[in-house]
């Protein structure tokens, strides 16, 4: 739908554009949990890239075949067995859902989020940060959030950069060690460090009641760091810094994105694209931003 508006279709292309869109796209949640692949950082984009293409056969006049979800075939037959219904993205008095979108503050699993949070909050109450002086890391979440982010034995001792940001022991770890989280904690000499795979055993996950019932409004966790001398420090955090009910300024998204811009872009180039990308609205020719990006 953001392809087409993109394109400027109208509602009845916009139509058409969904219908091509979903019929050969419907991908695997596969790519998410066990070891995970190099395709895991490709599978948004290849959504968009298929999105874009479907936009622009409806464009065209190509039309695609409906009604795609409650059809014969369609997608609540084939693929969600009933388990999940349409509702309306808003209006007519009620929000739209696109306020509802959430922002990673950390390059890592979303339902790692507030967990990282929570460990970075007990790191702060420490009066000195020693992590061999850690007993046990206790933390309370989602099932859901268990089973893809601790869910496989690879989260637990990650062998790839695309598993490690998956695995919420390791992510925990890496912000009670280093009080952050970024990009390059996943490289190799983070991920065979075996003093940070040490501190990597000792955290601990079950669901909790709470946090089931919080969801999806909330995503809840509860972190205890349990030091070896008996001392405590615990956070409860519902919402991560991003989440829409705890969201992130400007200046703070524009940090991650110089953050995650520094390796490939210049400085003067990332300034250019940032300065595109605030009034995407007001850019008659989207090449002008693709250009922009090239490294």
């Amino acid at each position: 739908m953001g392809a087409a508006r993109s394109l400027g279709l109208s509602p009845e292309l916009t139509e058409q554009a969904v219908n091509l869109g979903v019929v050969p796209n419907i991908a695997l949640g596969q790519t998410r949990v066990g070891s995970l692949s190099h395709w895991k950082g490709c599978a948004y984009a290849n959504a968009s890239r298929n999105a874009v293409f479907a936009a622009m056969l409806a464009q065209r006049g190509l039309t695609g075949p409906a009604p795609i979800f409650e059809g014969e075939f369609g997608f609540f037959r084939g693929v969600s067995r009933g388990a999940y219904e349409l509702e309306a993205f808003g209006g007519n008095g009620q929000p739209f859902k696109i306020a509802e979108c959430s922002i990673k503050r950390f390059p890592l699993g979303q339902y790692s989020q507030t967990v990282v949070q929570g460990a970075l909050e007990c790191r702060d109450q420490m009066p000195q940060v020693n992590v061999d002086d850690i007993a046990e890391v206790k933390i309370r979440t989602l099932q859901k959030a268990i089973d893809i982010m601790a869910g496989d034995d690879e989260k637990w001792r990650p062998r790839t950069r695309e598993t490690a940001d998956h695995s919420m022991p390791y992510t925990t770890a890496v912000a009670l060690t280093h009080g952050y989280v970024d990009q390059g904690h996943f490289d190799d000499r983070f991920i065979f460090d075996e003093r940070l795979l040490d501190l990597t055993s000792r955290v601990k996950v079950e669901a909790s009641e709470e946090a089931e019932r919080r969801v999806p409004e909330a995503m809840l966790c509860f972190v205890d760091v349990v030091t070896k001398g008996g001392r405590t420090y615990s956070a409860e955090v519902p919402y991560h810094k991003g989440h829409y009910k705890n969201p992130m300024t400007d200046a703070e998204v524009e940090q991650k994105f110089r953050s995650l811009a520094k390796d490939l872009l210049s400085p003067d180039q990332t300034d250019e694209l940032l300065a595109k990308l605030w009034k995407l609205e007001e850019v008659e020719d989207i090449g002008e931003v693709l250009r922009l990006t090239r490294i």
